[in-house]
């Protein structure tokens, strides 16, 4: 390895004696004996590379003397337009050395934000002629290559990059790195601020360990991660991410979890974000006046006023804290506010030593917050309607659109109307228990001038709604959505609230409508047809015939299961699955032979869970082989999928042809862990008791149900895919025999 003093020296012996640059981990050794050894005005780290090439060529233009410009390769992409067009030999022709980590090399094991950086560094350097050496880490070799490099940017007066590997450098500890004068640690600090959000917030956090930090607290909670969006790396645009999920999530607090660094590196994004005039927009900066996850060399934080910089950006509210007493408040008025607002919390240098890293891969923390993302605001508790005031008037709605059920609805109607008192609004229910697509053209054609739609009913009212607000959104007809024409979401779209009546099919939660054309059923299927608010009201469940109520709970427990089992189930998937089998463990039964409240009120939520579930994985064979039982012989939906769901437990279970991509002890587990959900070792007796507790017939001969081929025939083999182990007609037949 090289030492850093031998290194510096042979540096300044060729003349360069101005260094700059962005502090990186494979540098930090060298980065702090400059720090102790440069006088500080010859030592400038800089906001960002770009800055830094700018500064080496202003630095040449002033004394004709290279300087050395120091980055992690994920810097080279902020250099590219300086380098281009301002030192390039076709433009003014500055020559200067720069020295670039190389993270990311291919073979060494790094972090998934640096691998293709690590691929590419040298292509990169290539295709804007910037000739380039790696630095050995032999000492009279690393002299030679640098000999090399300088003889090459005095004859030539170009550019010259020396890329350094990990372990290059000896260990050098810096004596000038002092801790701040702050108490609260960054962690605690995010802690304490993930602590005080709702169930719906999201928060992007920055790359580093800001990001770590937000993942262990999660990991230990337990909880998910889908809430969160891990920017691990794009240094410095985090807020820029965050400000275009807030544009487009406005019923929903979106928080920036920022460091000192990362918002310095892009300032100019602060005025760009407080001209939207965002209300949902946050803005967390954890300070602590240091490059942190790099050596902790400092940043120039400790020079800015973060309150009036932020104001004189355009932010309305700022806050600036260093306690735990004034962060708990603080992070209230940042809640409350409405408006774009800032909090700086002050805290204190460093992290712990086993500080752990993301264990999923980034396209599964994307894919899970995008499912997040999709996800509704859910008002859960008993007496939930009266939300539905609050929201419009959230709104500012002046005339609302209601879809209803024909009949169902005049038992609830005074209860909604109450809430609508002093707003215009308009009813609509002209169309059929399964809904046409030529009904949704209809009412397109007829219902105009509203700005919130309400959907109050079961499945197919909200399916109706969901495929009406999209098509009416996007200006598009409903055989054209189906066909899939319309690829892109509507630049505006309609507030839409959704209000269950029955607690089954979760439609409320889910990006699925159907629809019939010419007597044909179609699954619609986009993100945007998700409501924007569901409010869950037990009182509607009330005086619901028994059968009725039965069919919708066998629902909500299938979809829940058939969501645990699922090839495409997640981690996030399947808590959302767990949470509704044990609800309807716990209360079903209660809920179908009794009118009390409680046990409605959880079996909404086990139903709106359930939907949550199978909105991430789908459904799978019960559902598969529910379809044609309910077309061909009228056996209600729910009732129709419980008829296979026990058969097919014990298939799964005994996981003969898994296709499920992680393999046959994943499948055996998985239904391992339903039973234990479940609290039984005999699923076959479990679903006996309960199916015949709550009187829903398990035979078919006595249901009518014959022409088992043609039911085996009819089976939608996508559905099937789904499950995770092959079904051929044989094993369908036997299923329904």
């Amino acid at each position: 390895m090289i030492n850093v003093k031998d290194f510096y020296e042979t540096l300044t012996k060729n003349g360069t004696d101005f260094f700059c640059g962005v502090p990186d981990s494979l540098l930090k050794d060298f980065c702090a004996y400059i720090a102790d050894n440069v006088p500080r005005e010859r030592h400038i780290i800089s906001a960002n590379e770009g800055n830094a090439i700018a500064m080496a060529a202003g630095h040449y233009l002033a004394t004709e003397k290279p300087a050395l410009v120091y980055m992690q390769n994920s810097g080279l992409g902020n250099c590219i337009n300086p380098l281009l067009s301002l030192t390039d030999e076709e433009v003014y022709k500055i020559p200067l050395l720069m020295l670039i980590g190389w993270r990311g090399e291919p073979g060494v094991k790094d972090e998934p934000q640096h691998i293709k950086q690590g691929k590419v560094t040298d292509k990169i350097l290539e295709a804007v002629s910037i000739d380039y050496d790696i630095l050995p880490k032999d000492r009279p070799e690393a002299e030679k290559v640098i000999e090399k490099a300088f003889k090459f940017i005095k004859e030539n007066k170009r550019p010259y990059a020396l890329i350094i590997k990990k372990d290059t450098f000896e260990k050098y500890k810096s004596e000038n790195i002092k801790d701040n004068r702050y108490k609260l640690k960054r962690e605690d600090a995010i802690k304490i601020a993930a602590q005080s959000l709702e169930e719906n917030d999201i928060i992007v956090s920055t790359t580093g360990q800001i990001s770590r930090e937000l993942y262990e607290y999660r990991e230990e909670k337990k909880q998910l991660h889908n809430k969160d969006f891990l920017t691990v790396g794009s240094m410095g645009h985090a807020s820029s991410v965050a400000l275009a999920i807030a544009i487009e999530k406005q019923n929903r607090n979106v928080y920036c979890f920022d460091g000192d660094g990362a918002f310095i590196m892009h300032m100019g994004a602060l005025p760009v974000i407080s001209q939207t005039g965002l209300k949902n927009f946050k803005h967390i900066v954890f300070n602590n006046e240091a490059h942190d996850s790099v050596g902790g060399q400092p940043t120039s934080a400790n020079q800015l006023d973060f309150k009036n910089l932020a104001k004189s950006c355009g932010y309305e509210k700022v806050f600036s804290v260093k306690s735990r007493k004034e962060l708990k408040n603080a992070l209230k008025k940042l809640k409350e506010a409405q408006c774009t607002a800032l909090l700086e919390i002050k805290v204190k240098c460093g992290a712990r030593k086993d500080l752990g890293r993301p264990k999923e891969k980034p396209q599964e923390n994307k894919k899970a917050f995008m499912y997040f993302l999709e996800e509704n605001i859910a008002f859960t508790d008993t007496g939930s309607l009266s939300k539905l005031k609050t929201i419009l008037e959230q709104k500012k709605a002046k005339s609302v659109l209601v879809f209803t059920g024909k009949s169902s609805y005049e038992k609830i109607k005074r209860q909604i109307e109450k809430q609508l008192r002093g707003i215009k609004f308009q009813t609509y229910n002209n169309f059929s228990i399964n809904p046409k697509a030529e009904e949704a053209q209809e009412a397109l054609k007829k219902l105009k001038g509203f700005d919130v739609i309400v959907a109050v009913g079961g499945g197919s009212v909200l399916d109706f709604a969901k495929l009406f607000r999209y098509c009416y959104d996007n200006q598009i007809t409903p055989q054209d959505a189906l066909k899939n024409k319309c690829q892109f979401s509507a630049a505006q779209k309609t507030p839409f609230i959704a209000i269950p009546t029955t607690a089954g099919t979760g439609a409320e939660a889910t990006k699925f409508a159907v629809v019939y054309v010419n007597g044909k059923k179609y699954s619609f299927e986009h993100r945007d047809i998700v409501p924007d608010y569901v409010i869950l009201e037990s009182s509607f469940l009330k005086d619901t015939p028994k059968y009725t109520k039965a069919c919708c709970a066998a629902d909500a427990l299938c979809q829940a299961i058939e969501s645990y089992w699922s090839v495409n189930s997640t981690k996030e998937s399947k808590e959302y699955a767990k949470r509704a089998m044990e609800l309807c463990r716990d209360y079903m039964e209660e809920f179908v032979t009794t009118d009390k409240a409680e046990p409605a009120q959880n079996m909404a939520l086990a139903a709106f869970l359930s939907g949550r579930a199978i909105n991430i994985s789908k459904t799978t064979a019960a559902h598969a082989l529910s379809y044609q039982i309910t077309t061909d012989y009228g056996i209600p939906h729910g009732h129709a999928v419980s008829l296979s769901i026990s058969k097919l437990m014990q298939i799964n279970e005994e996981a003969k042809k898994v296709i499920d991509p992680r393999g046959e002890n994943y499948v055996k587990e998985t239904l391992k862990e339903i039973k234990e959900i479940l609290k039984t070792d005999s699923p076959q007796k479990w679903f006996d008791n309960l199916f015949q507790s709550i009187g829903l017939e398990q035979d078919l001969k006595k249901l009518g149900i014959k022409n088992i081929d043609e039911l085996a025939k009819s089976v939608n083999i996508q559905r099937l895919k789904n499950n995770p182990v092959e079904l051929d007609f044989d094993t369908l037949k036997y299923i329904l025999e």
